[in-house]
């Protein structure tokens, strides 16, 4: 299992998000701008706004709290990623495709057909950004083997709308794009929760107690317009060797404890300390670059940029990773989230 503090396992639970309106999970650190969005929402954007509307509220408490548990290694949380519920009523909960695997080196074909039916399969496989946590190793086999891996990937639409800037002499349109989930479908997270903390319960309930109020006013940009806006499904569960759900949350619970596999990838984006660097660079990884501007009602300031390992990210060991400051705004630090959480994934 992951380590909390002083080596301690972890325990692990699952809260299953469904949206009440199209989502707009902006990507200025990877290029886009209003039109363009993603589907699923990265752990540090979502610390980011957990942090940032606790201290809106007036709970510095509970702002303190959250703060103490990340640094003190005592809660750990994933990137916010898909889900469906199928026709049977299981549900399936998707993984980011492992970094590992897109460096595999396929033999020479033999001939022109066997050469496009490699290529058609290449390509279908880069499209697959997400592969259900139960079907992962048959994902590696078809990638290793050349061989075309059918997903189910439909968790609902984009969407593109024109909008209208009247604060100019005269109006100017824009796009907006965003994600309407389907009704089945929606985002989920997984929280790690050190076993030897005895405040463990209080930090379950707390988190959903968390989820439940920034899902009232929406995650997510755009959020005046009504956008990012959720509930929980049902209470969190614990994950174990049992299934609840369906195959894939017994999955999940068997690649999170793994860590004896040769790989661990990471779904949540990590910033490797110092003592982390060395480990860090044997790994195989996607990196995301972080900055952009401090907004505040008199200025907007620059902060400090980094780069983290984004989801999908895979190392030979599992590294703590670490907190970012990237500045200052209203004599606060403005932190960023860069812990890691990892599923043991084994190639064979």
């Amino acid at each position: 299992m992951d380590a909390g503090r002083d080596g301690a396992p972890m325990q692990y639970y699952l809260y299953t998000l469904c949206f009440d309106a199209p989502v707009h999970f902006g990507a200025a650190e990877r290029g886009g701008g209003l039109e363009h969005t993603q589907m699923t929402l990265t752990a540090d954007a979502l610390f980011s706004a957990m942090a940032a509307e606790l201290s809106a509220a007036g709970e510095q408490d509970a702002l303190q709290d959250l703060l103490a548990a990340v640094r003190d290694g005592r809660m750990r949380f994933s990137d916010l990623l898909p889900w469906r519920e199928e026709p049977s009523g299981d549900w399936d909960f998707y993984v980011p495709r492992p970094a590992f695997w897109e460096q595999v080196n396929h033999s020479l074909p033999d001939s022109y057909a066997s050469a496009c039916a490699l290529s058609r399969a290449r390509k279908q496989q880069k499209k697959t950004a997400y592969v259900r946590a139960s079907r992962l190793q048959d994902f590696g086999a078809a990638v290793c083997a050349g061989r075309p891996f059918e997903e189910v990937n439909d968790f609902g639409e984009e969407i593109l709308r024109q909008r209208v800037n009247c604060r100019g002499e005269e109006p100017l349109p824009y796009f907006v794009g965003s994600f309407a989930f389907h009704e089945q479908a929606g985002l989920y997270l997984v929280l790690a929760i050190d076993d030897a903390d005895t405040d463990e319960s209080e930090h379950v309930e707390a988190m959903a107690c968390l989820l439940d109020f920034i899902g009232q006013t929406g995650i997510g940009g755009k959020r005046s317009s009504g956008y990012g806006k959720f509930h929980l499904a049902d209470d969190p569960i614990i994950l174990s060797d049992d299934a609840v759900y369906g195959e894939d949350d017994g999955a999940l619970y068997q690649m999170l404890s793994d860590t004896a596999a040769e790989w661990q990838m990471a779904i949540a984006p990590v910033l490797p300390g110092v003592q982390d660097i060395e480990a860090a660079a044997h790994g195989l990884y996607r990196l995301r670059h972080v900055g952009g501007f401090v907004t505040t009602d008199a200025l907007a300031e620059k902060k400090n940029s980094i780069c983290l390992l984004d989801s999908g990210s895979c190392l030979h060991e599992r590294i703590a990773g670490s907190m970012a400051v990237l500045g200052q705004n209203e004599g606060h630090p403005v932190l960023r989230y860069g812990y890691g959480l990892y599923l043991g994934i084994r190639e064979g």
